[in-house]
């Protein structure tokens, strides 16, 4: 019964309210551990789970609206698996590769573009959750520190990321764990390699710093948006604790 009633709350507060939440950090900072959480426990409550990430990696397609309304909670990730967002991670964000920064900004603007128009918005318009791996949070972050060119202002007037901008979360929750602290856990990595071209220290101190700044934030505040740290310096299990907590907060 205490199940059921659970889920019960947590439909309705998501059936009647614009509900999105934004998952954002530097790399290796305990983004995955976070969301697995989530599904876990939004599941243990009886809510069904869509994942969108498992469908494009099973489908290498965009699902069908209509095929998948009648889920609870929508989890996605930033890039895509399929089309654009494969070419990013394929090709454009790997180690060794050298493409120019405004034209891997314009790619990401524009995956993100599709996503927002296929999936993200008519879910959200039909009042449903969605949980997001990353996002245009992570463009203005990464991309503002590959280029002089690309300023926050130049970033946030790219196509795809004006439509997020306009269709921002309510929550974006940024990881907190020392630069330092996220090379060791990228380095012991065994079953997740990425081989990203952004795992470096000295890059990741200065994202660090750019997440935390009063500047980047303001660009989601100013627009409604509420902002929560998330400490992965603590042991997972407590971790996850409070990753638990965090989520009932934000859809309570």
């Amino acid at each position: 019964m205490f199940f059921r009633q659970r889920r019960i709350r947590l439909w309705r507060k998501c059936s009647s309210v614009f509900m999105f939440i934004m998952l954002d950090g530097i790399d290796g900072c305990g983004k995955s551990t976070v969301l697995q959480t989530w599904k876990d426990y939004l599941t243990e409550q009886g809510n069904a789970i869509f994942d969108l990430k498992n469908y494009w990696q099973e489908n290498n397609a965009w699902p069908d609206l209509n095929e998948i309304k009648s889920y609870d909670f929508f989890f996605s990730c930033e890039p895509t698996r399929v089309g654009v967002g494969q070419v990013i991670r394929r090709d454009l964000i790997k180690s060794g590769a050298d493409y120019p920064p405004l034209a891997v900004a314009e790619a990401y603007s524009l995956d993100r573009l599709i996503l927002y128009s296929k999936i993200l918005i008519p879910l959200l318009r039909d009042g449903k959750c969605v949980i997001q791996d990353r996002g245009v949070s992570s463009s203005l972050a990464y991309q503002s520190l590959q280029s002089s060119e690309l300023t926050f202002e130049k970033i946030a007037g790219l196509s795809g990321n004006k439509l997020a901008l306009e269709n921002r979360p309510d929550w974006l929750v940024l990881m907190d764990l020392e630069p330092e602290k996220a090379i060791e856990r990228l380095e012991a990595r065994s079953d997740k390699r990425d081989d990203s071209l952004f795992e470096k220290l000295d890059f990741l101190k200065k994202l660090d710093a750019r997440f935390r700044s009063p500047e980047f934030q303001k660009l989601f505040t100013d627009k409604g948006a509420k902002i929560r740290l998330l400490s992965a310096r603590e042991k997972i299990d407590i971790m996850k604790e409070q990753a638990v907590n965090l989520l009932r907060e934000m859809t309570s």
